[in-house]
């Protein structure tokens, strides 16, 4: 009551209720980060049981990927390599915490844990953003890790910019959304599993990460301008290559709005119960 008191005081006085508006946002902003700590850091806790599995397998993939392309032939030079290279690695970084925060979910959804969360003070996008963030920040390493040796294997150049970890980073967050809606309206982990795989071989092909944009048809062509990995690869090439130009900020102003809608859809149009 004396703190209201004082506020209702302090409002009476010119010039005085703007800084006390200022004053509220940002110790409301500063409890929204701090519940977001922790839910992050409670995320992280669990990765030192499964650290190895993103670190030793994390780039098998990718690089079986590349081993079988060349042995077919299908990289006949640096810059065929470099393109498919960087877009097979932001594939895996899309496609990582997608899956990871579905199956997340699809177990807590099996458990009820999505109701017991709901009567916790946090929201839904809070918890959302802190279990994709875990999941992109231990992606990272193993996907740039999978760029070095493909590159000091195959022979082609890199001369990275910071903008790589702004790409990366936000190319994780591009599908939360989707990985979201597989996870609570999966079955089970193994329907979400199932989920995962068709969405990933679909984008797969669907858009210019691995098959130049102008090799696909043309109906994949304008279809792949709605799909964020488009943006994505194009973004991670261009600062690999060490492009500082507005092709660059366009591609993560396309991601960052990707993020934006399907993360806003799935934490306010979708029920989770």
């Amino acid at each position: 009551m004396q703190k209201l008191a004082e506020e209702e005081y302090y409002s009476s006085i010119p010039g005085m209720a703007g800084h006390l508006q200022q004053k509220r946002l940002i110790s409301r902003l500063c409890r929204w980060l701090s519940v977001f700590w922790d839910l992050f850091f409670i995320r992280w806790a669990n990765i030192r049981n499964e650290w190895y599995f993103h670190v030793i397998l994390g780039p098998i993939f990718p690089l079986a990927l590349l081993i079988f392309m060349r042995m077919m032939k299908a990289i006949p030079d640096p810059e065929t390599a470099f393109y498919v290279a960087a877009g097979n690695a932001i594939l895996m970084l899309i496609m990582g915490p997608m899956q990871s925060l579905s199956n997340d979910l699809a177990i807590a959804r099996q458990r009820n844990d999505l109701e017991y969360f709901a009567v916790l003070p946090f929201s839904r996008l809070q918890l959302v953003l802190a279990f994709c963030a875990v999941s992109s920040f231990i992606t990272i390493p193993t996907k740039l890790l999978t760029v070095t040796i493909a590159a000091l294997w195959l022979g082609f150049p890199l001369s990275p910019n910071p903008l790589v970890l702004v790409v990366m980073l936000v190319a994780g967050f591009s599908m939360a959304g989707v990985g979201v809606f597989i996870g609570v309206h999966a079955k089970n982990i193994h329907h979400a599993n199932i989920m995962n795989m068709m969405v990933m071989m679909s984008v797969m092909f669907m858009s210019p990460v691995i098959i130049p944009r102008e090799n696909l048809p043309l109906i994949l062509q304008w279809t792949s301008r709605f799909l964020p990995p488009s943006y994505a690869a194009d973004g991670f090439r261009a600062a690999l290559a060490g492009n500082y130009g507005w092709e660059s900020w366009f591609n993560i102003g396309m991601l960052l709005f990707f993020a934006l809608v399907l993360l806003t859809f799935a934490t306010r149009k979708i029920d989770w119960r």
